[in-house]
């Protein structure tokens, strides 16, 4: 019984890999621009002045984005929150991107 349990859960955790190495590698230079700056602390509007699109299409990416990491189990909740820890994960977001708070 715990083999059985063992190559289910080990079939699960490879599935979860491949699944957020096909998202990271269907992401385009825009998108992980899009993370980037929304873990650097940038709002919607912020983020589409920035890389020169309109606020639709931010807004577009991040609800499909949500979606696609909800569908495939990789985030516990559709939450941005939760995408973005996702992407601090995969590398998409590096740890000095991420805001400080300044409080003492």
């Amino acid at each position: 019984m715990r083999t059985r349990a063992r190559i289910r859960f080990r079939r699960w955790e490879r599935v979860k890999r491949q699944a957020a190495q096909r998202i990271k590698e269907t992401l385009n230079s825009d998108q992980r621009k899009v993370l980037i700056l929304a873990g650097s602390g940038y709002t919607t509007g912020e983020i589409a002045r920035e890389l020169a699109l309109s606020p639709e299409y931010v807004n577009h990416f991040t609800a499909g984005l949500i979606q696609r990491l909800t569908h495939d189990g990789l985030i516990p909740s559709p939450d941005w929150a939760n995408v973005l820890k996702w992407a601090e994960v995969e590398g998409i977001i590096l740890e000095e991107n991420r805001p400080v708070d300044d409080q003492p």
